[in-house]
């Protein structure tokens, strides 16, 4: 399991690492060229949340270097984070690919 940290989330998003190392690819492409995009990810309970991926956000990922990346659904999730959606985790095509997150909160300052 790999884990992405997002902005001031207290609690990591945890994901398997495959799944995870592709999201990874995707949104250091995406935001090298410029673009923000939509991301959801299912939480627990049959919940999910949606979270806006920008240059200006930190986000941290923690993943396996070992894992092989999988030029087709690398492909498939690009034009999904480029459509007006955005990239959808929960959606029938990678929601086998995951368990449920943690629900997000933030910490207080």
């Amino acid at each position: 399991m790999g884990t992405m940290n997002y902005a001031s989330a207290t609690e990591p998003i945890e994901l398997d690492d495959r799944l995870l190392a592709h999201v990874r690819t995707v949104a250091l492409t995406k935001l090298r060229r410029g673009e923000s995009f939509a991301l959801t990810i299912p939480e627990r309970e049959k919940t999910s949340a949606t979270l806006w991926i920008n240059a200006s956000i930190p986000l941290r990922f923690d993943v396996s270097d070992e894992v092989a990346l999988d030029r087709e659904l690398l492909t498939a999730m690009m034009a999904e984070a480029s459509s007006s959606r955005g990239l959808d985790l929960t959606g029938p095509v990678l929601s086998d690919e995951l368990p449920r997150a943690p629900r997000l909160r933030a910490m207080s300052a």
